[in-house]
């Protein structure tokens, strides 16, 4: 007996054991212990980018996994993140906003290819192809009008004052200027969205954020989503930082230059959950009155490019943009950049999964964004990827140099133009090998029809064709869009841009050395001024652009307004072309007494090739051009 009941005894106490390290393991694999992991990962990618706190929805089509948050919304009071912490999402705005557009044209009140000029004439906008080529409407919500993005001194509103009706748009006129035919090619624009939220004012005959508020988040319940066009700080607002040199700076809130429709949205994980959910379901949501699959898959369908036109997809559609850099499914959705927050919305609706992320620091989210992705497509399969051979009797003859042709900002990215091109180098079977330069070579894998995907990718996100005018263009790596053309002309503008940076550095070189031997009288003081006058332009130039970019992440009101930093940027860049000027008079008049040729032609080489430089900047309106006055 004694014997039976110690067996029976460890049978017992094995089975109780092996139940509860199954059940131990049950757990360890449950949904909420596969969150508890995730948001571990995301906390240590916090702690190595220095993000302060992030906003986290993770949603699927049958529930919503995860709407909360890591870190805090206040470092100073210690105040944590949680799901009613309130985010400035930015140029997430634009998404709904379109989804606003869109709400009209199921209506019926508005149609896709309206005129601009029709349906609001009183917009101050340039176009000299309006008669053959107008602005339309979905130029608008696709950044293909042409307009320039918004200018320095009108990015913010720092009189305290709100706009009222067309003064909204005109604040940012400045920028509603087609550089090309619309309809050609995508350059993102803020004050395209700032001309849609009028429309939109125009045709519902409400305020563009009051019609949102009404058409789409009262729907959705999404009851703490709203616009920020004060700039007033809340309580339930996250705050916005900069981390920078291991110590963080808060950021002020600022009121919208324009009517707020291209940036002002707040809102917090639970209500990004709700909307997130409905995108996902959006065809199941019949007791909702908001959009229909049909509207919805026509906000996700690019329009208007040449790209589109022949047959490529990746791009931004009405107010989303669709991305190839998942190697199991496709994103799309919209990324927001804001005084000090950053922000992703991303979604896939025929998998059924979702997620919005928004950091109140000014970061690079992707980290994250990888291990939410990573997390969301665990259980899905690397797609199986084909390729179509190349009929080089159709595609050789377009091989050759594309000069980019979309600068965001003609002003402060002229340089792009002159740089920023590929050459289409050979054809390798199905692959079109691309020199994208400094030595980067990618062999584009063609998926026919002249539409190419990156390595590793699973879409395509390339295409080469031919124009309306029939002739060759090529659009790839995110939006860029580059034109064939002679490489001859851009090398003989590369030439002196090159030429005359080896002529900054000398000129730094050759006042370094200048000065001592002024101070031992070996040098008169007017041939020093020779080469330290340009050598103190260019180092004040150099600080100028540095400071132009510190100003631009953390004191964007400084742009508004004649201040020390305004008047400093404008003063450094501005002594860079007289400094030169002076130095090649003082060369002119001193020329006579430089006995020494193997002074005399370095000193000219170093004028020649700065006053190029200074010619370029005055030319693009990096010198002489007060920032607070554009």
């Amino acid at each position: 007996m004694n014997k039976r009941k110690t067996s029976f005894l460890t049978l017992f106490f094995m089975v109780l054991l092996c139940n509860m390290v199954n059940a131990q393991r049950q757990h360890e694999s449950s949904p909420i212990a596969e969150i508890d992991q995730l948001l571990k990962k995301i906390d240590t990618v916090l702690q190595k980018e220095h993000i302060p706190g992030l906003m986290i929805s993770i949603v699927k089509k049958d529930s919503i996994l995860f709407s909360g948050g890591l870190g805090y919304a206040d470092l100073e009071q210690k105040i944590k993140v949680d799901q009613t912490t309130q985010f400035h999402l930015a140029s997430i705005t634009k998404f709904f906003v379109a989804m606003g557009i869109q709400k009209l044209i199921a209506e019926g009140k508005l149609k896709l290819n309206d005129r601009l000029q029709s349906i609001a004439p009183e917009i101050p906008y340039t176009n000299k192809w309006e008669s053959t080529h107008p602005v339309r409407l979905v130029h608008l919500l696709e950044h293909t009008a042409g307009f320039e993005d918004i200018q320095l001194n009108k990015m913010i509103n720092t009189t305290g004052k709100p706009l009222t009706g067309i003064n909204k748009v005109k604040a940012v006129e400045s920028s509603l200027n087609s550089r090309w035919k619309p309809g050609e090619r995508m350059s993102y624009s803020n004050p395209g969205y700032n001309v849609l939220g009028y429309i939109i004012e125009k045709v519902s005959g409400i305020s563009w954020n009051a019609y949102i508020q009404q058409a789409l988040f009262k729907p959705l319940a999404m009851n703490n989503t709203l616009f920020d066009l004060s700039g007033e700080r809340q309580q339930t607002y996250a705050k916005g930082y900069d981390f920078s040199n291991g110590s963080y700076t808060l950021l002020p809130f600022y009121m919208p230059s324009s009517n707020g429709a291209s940036s002002a949205l707040v809102s917090n994980a639970t209500d990004m959950a709700k909307f997130m959910h409905y995108l996902l379901n959006v065809n199941t949501n019949n007791h909702i009155d908001l959009l229909s699959g049909n509207d919805i898959l026509e906000m996700e369908k690019v329009h208007s490019t040449l790209a589109s036109q022949h047959g490529l997809q990746t791009g931004y559609a009405l107010g989303n943009d669709l991305f190839p850099n998942n190697k199991k499914v496709t994103f799309r959705g919209h990324n927001g950049k804001g005084e000090g927050f950053s922000s992703w919305i991303f979604f896939n609706r025929e998998a059924g999964m979702a997620y919005t992320i928004s950091a109140n620091c000014n970061t690079n989210l992707w980290p994250v964004s990888q291990l939410i992705e990573d997390f969301l497509t665990k259980d899905i399969a690397y797609p199986t990827m084909n390729s179509i051979m190349i009929d080089k009797s159709k595609i050789e003859p377009m091989l050759g140099y594309y000069q980019f042709m979309n600068p965001k900002n003609e002003r402060w990215e002229f340089y792009r133009r002159i740089f920023g091109g590929i050459k289409l180098l050979s054809i390798d079977e199905d692959k079109l090998i691309v020199d994208r330069g400094r030595g980067q070579i990618d062999s584009l894998i063609h998926m026919g029809n002249g539409i190419f995907r990156l390595k590793g990718n699973i879409i395509p996100s390339c295409v080469i064709g031919h124009d309306h005018g029939g002739h060759p263009f090529f659009q790839g790596y995110g939006n860029s869009f580059y034109s064939k053309t002679i490489y001859l002309p851009i090398l003989l503008q590369k030439i002196p841009v090159y030429l005359g940076s080896i002529a900054a550095l000398l000129s730094i070189i050759y006042a370094i050395v200048g000065i001592p031997l002024a101070l031992f009288k070996k040098l008169k003081i007017i041939d020093l001024c020779i080469v330290l006058l340009p050598a103190l332009g260019i180092v004040c130039f150099l600080a100028s652009y540095r400071l132009l970019g510190t100003t631009d992440a953390v004191n964007k009101e400084l742009f508004t307004s004649a201040n020390s930093t305004s008047i400093f940027i404008f003063a450094g860049m501005l002594f860079f072309g007289i400094s030169v000027m002076i130095a090649a008079y003082l060369l002119y008049k001193r020329w006579h007494q430089i006995k020494k040729k193997w002074i005399k032609f370095p000193l000219v080489f170093n004028i020649i090739f700065l006053f190029y430089l200074a010619m370029l900047f005055s030319i693009h309106g990096w010198i002489g051009i007060p920032i607070w006055s554009m």
